[in-house]
This record gives structure tokens, sequence and C-alpha cells, in this order.
């Protein structure tokens, strides 16, 4: 009997070195699995807040259909047109009509081609086709 055959009989198990490189290449794979999940999530929370201020513009239409000479108009003044749990554009919560009274719908001149898809430019607002939804109320 040499010393190989000896080897191959007791060998009933992984090493060491083994179970680290499986616990690494794990560890390799959660990591990248939870960076695209966290970053989905946050696209979802945007596509929100975007689709929210679209369906707010869509009301606004109404508002200036029958009000042609306004150039903007309120989320207080918007109040019946809207559900009273809107989605806020700027939180992403349903509290539109409570704390997002100061946000405002714009009239003008205005491009969705002047911003990224789904951006809120640095927090100012959304772009629309002929309206800008002001996060912060100034119309620019």
């Amino acid at each position: 009997m040499n010393i190989g055959d000896n080897m191959k009989r007791n060998k009933n198990g992984f090493t060491l070195i083994e179970l680290l490189a499986v616990i690494v290449i794990l560890g390799i794979i959660m990591v990248i699995a939870t960076t695209n999940v966290l970053k989905n999530i946050n696209d979802s929370k945007e596509k929100a807040k975007y689709m929210a201020a679209k369906e707010i513009v869509e009301n606004a239409e109404a508002y200036f259909a029958i009000n042609s000479n306004a150039t903007d108009v309120t989320i207080n003044t918007l109040k019946d047109y809207l559900e009273s749990d809107a989605t806020n554009p700027k939180t992403g919560d349903n509290d539109l009509l409570t704390n997002g009274t100061s946000q405002k719908v714009c009239k003008g001149s205005y491009s969705s081609e002047s911003q990224t898809k789904y951006s809120n430019n640095d927090g100012k607002g959304y772009y629309f086709d002929g309206y800008f939804y002001s996060l912060d109320g100034i119309c620019n």
C-alpha cells in the first residue's frame, strides 16, 4: 500500500479552501443581486412619481380647457379634479392634498424632450409637452 491510496480513502468531506471558495462565490452573487434589486426599487419609485405628475397634468388640462386665460394652476385649485389620496410627485406618498399644495402646473411652450425619462430635473419638476409640473411652485 502506498501513501496516495491512503489519502484517497480518508477523504470524506470538503476542504476548508473549497468551502471558502463557495462562500465567496455566493457572497459575490448576493451583492450583484442586491444591487440590481435596489436599483429596480428606486427606478419604480421614480416612475411612480413621474406617473403621478402626469396624471395631475392631465387633470390640469381639463382646468385649462375651462379657464383658457390661466397660465398656471396650483394643487389647491385642482382639489376638485383630484382624488383625495392622490400621490405627491415630490415625496411619493399619498398626501398631495395636504403636503403638496404649493406645487403647481404651468402652461407654456414646454417639451418633454427637456428631461431624462422619469427625471424630476434635480427636484424642480417634470416637463410634459406644453406643461411643466413644478415641485417647488415656481414656473420656469
